[in-house]
């Protein structure tokens, strides 16, 4: 399997809200459609399309454009937003299109969410013609200032669940064992400076956190609260309260 059913309930419980806590999303959909560089009238798969930020960067590069995603809610949204594209819910791992279907396919943060990236990686190269060109973006882990809020989540929240995130090297490697050629990537960074710990908190409320803590114990939701504001301002007052992302765009060809 490439994606769960509580993958998709996630993402259907997001998908209102997805592009304002993803905030560099649109950013890096641009960059990745230039970094492939289709020509207009290139047919271009997005994969994992969410609620369109690659797909409609293809568009605005004359492309013609078929959206795929996993969740039924993002599906809906990005349908009725984009009319001009082909949507449709697809898993990853298992696309409904023929052989050689495509120029293009694009997957902006897809491959690190998925169980099996082999299993979407052979789809992919199975519907691009020959001489087609695969464009994925991968987050890069980095915590940088941020650090006391991860330390902070773990004390109240556990440290999750998960192996090791798929690193950018990885990635290239999987792309040659799928039967792609010349993988090349760039690094992108994308920083978002927030005026106050309130902004910050209030970022954190599109994620539910602050639903979470309050659902802790009433001794350990004013202690969470006490703890957060306190670092968030030293933070403050220590350079600023930056949102440090960063990500890789990679790009492969088929023979």
């Amino acid at each position: 399997m490439t994606s769960t059913e509580e993958g998709r309930r996630k993402y259907d419980a997001l998908a209102d809200r997805y592009e304002e806590i993803y905030f560099y999303v649109a950013d890096v959909g641009r960059r990745l459609v230039s970094f492939a560089d289709p020509p207009g009238g290139a047919r271009l798969l997005d994969v994992g399309a969410g609620r369109g930020a690659v797909a409609r960067a293809g568009l605005e590069r004359g492309c013609a454009v078929t959206a795929v995603d996993a969740s039924a809610g993002m599906v809906s949204r990005l349908a009725a937003d984009y009319p001009e594209m082909v949507v449709r819910q697809q898993d990853a791992g298992s696309l409904g299109f023929a052989d050689d279907s495509f120029d293009v396919v694009t997957a902006g943060f897809v491959v690190q969410v998925l169980s099996d990236p082999s299993a979407a990686l052979a789809e992919f190269r199975r519907v691009l013609a020959p001489g087609g060109m695969v464009a994925l973006s991968l987050e890069r882990q980095e915590i940088g200032r941020l650090g006391w809020l991860y330390d902070l989540n773990r004390s109240f929240f556990g440290s999750g669940s998960g192996g090791a995130p798929l690193a950018a090297d990885q990635l290239d490697d999987l792309l040659l064992s799928a039967g792609f050629v010349s993988p090349t990537r760039v690094m992108v960074d994308i920083p978002k400076h927030l005026p106050d710990p309130a902004a910050l908190w209030d970022w954190l409320a599109l994620q539910g956190v602050p639903a979470a803590v309050d659902a802790l114990p009433t001794e350990q939701a004013v202690a969470f609260r006490e703890r957060f504001f306190r670092d968030a301002e030293k933070m403050h007052r220590q350079g600023g309260i930056t949102l440090d992302f960063a990500a890789t765009l990679h790009r492969a060809a088929t023979p």
